[in-house]
């Protein structure tokens, strides 16, 4: 009898990780699912109802306070300083991908699996990160942190599907009722916003309310703290006749500067410094042609990359808008992913 293969899978209840345990027992695997519990509040009926139904085993793994410190404690500390993190790029390596692989360890498992939109392509013991195939799912900008160690033993069932039909036949074989769809930053509330977060997590002194001006003085308004404000930011500004970007901040006088101008100088960058990078194969070349991605949705940009001490310094071709401190820059040359790091400048 041909011995079944086992694989740890990362499993949250929804539509992409039932698809990928789905998946993954049709090609003969048996997947063992673990739920990361990153909130102490969460209830895990549903995941255990869901687990059933599946037929497969669950292992809860209660990563509560790994989570507090290393993920929330670190997004308060970056807008502090004025700088916009990104939680899940962080997340995926430091919480998701470690915790899972700790538990394949334990159970002597080689193999982990989790639902991103994603692909993986091994030549010559080389392991290379690729986008995923539906452009609109794909999820590589926030995995660009991943090495050699993780990519040898990570499967990404997903990878070659378009999201519309993998929530047509969650659907359709009854998996789930209705889909519901995870929000960009799973520690806020429902209804809570990054500002309202920042306020009641923030000292009243990191917070300080002060006044909105536009290029020639005027001011427009009053902000809810420097803190709780992005370059490029339209959103939650409160102002009349916008809409309203968020193009600077005077730190010395505590003022939020605004334009109406989406095309504002400060908001257009051609140079862009990075550090903490991460090459998940090989270097970039210097003088060549690749791609750049510096937010989740923002569209790739041409440019060049080079060395400058001990940071890599970006050229762009044509800007990019609102790129901000503290996100990640994503490198790609085609549907690779070559690596990228922490925007500094």
């Amino acid at each position: 009898m041909k011995k079944t293969k086992k694989v740890v899978v990362g499993f949250s209840g929804g539509v992409d990780s039932i698809m990928t345990v789905r998946i993954l027992q049709e090609q003969g695997y048996q997947p063992i699912v673990v739920f990361l519990k990153m909130f102490s509040t969460k209830n895990l009926t549903e995941i255990e109802n869901l687990a059933n139904k599946l037929g497969v085993e669950l292992i809860v793994k209660d990563v509560s306070k790994n989570f507090e410190n290393c993920i929330i404690k670190d997004f308060l500390e970056e807008y502090q300083n004025n700088r916009t993190p990104n939680p899940c790029v962080k997340c995926n390596l430091e919480i998701k991908f470690k915790f899972l692989l700790e538990v394949a360890d334990e159970l002597g498992i080689k193999k982990i699996a989790t639902g991103h939109y994603a692909r993986i392509r091994e030549a010559d013991g080389i392991f290379k990160l690729l986008k995923g195939q539906d452009e609109k799912k794909d999820q590589s900008y926030f995995l660009y942190r991943l090495t050699q160690k993780e990519l040898a033993r990570i499967i990404f069932p997903l990878g070659n599907l378009i999201k519309e039909d993998v929530k047509k036949r969650i659907l359709a074989e009854g998996w789930l009722e209705q889909i519901k769809e995870s929000q960009d930053i799973c520690f806020l509330g429902n209804q809570e916003k990054v500002q309202d977060f920042l306020k009641n997590n923030l000292d009243e002194t990191d917070n300080q309310i002060g006044e909105i001006e536009n290029e020639v003085e005027e001011v427009l308004g009053r902000h809810q703290g420097l803190v709780c404000y992005t370059q490029g930011q339209r959103r939650g500004l409160d102002l009349a006749g916008g809409p309203f970007y968020v193009v600077g901040k005077d730190l010395e006088r505590n003022i939020l500067l605004v334009s109406k101008n989406k095309q504002h100088s400060a908001l257009m960058n051609k140079e862009i410094l990075i550090k903490q990078v991460n090459w998940i194969s090989e270097k970039p070349k210097e003088n060549q042609i690749y791609f750049f991605k510096s937010r989740y949705r923002s569209q790739l940009t041409v440019g060049k990359i080079s060395k400058e001490k001990n940071k890599w310094k970006i050229s762009l071709e044509n800007s990019q808008w609102a790129v901000a401190e503290g996100q990640s820059l994503v490198v790609y040359n085609g549907v690779e992913v070559i690596g990228g790091g922490i925007i500094n400048k």
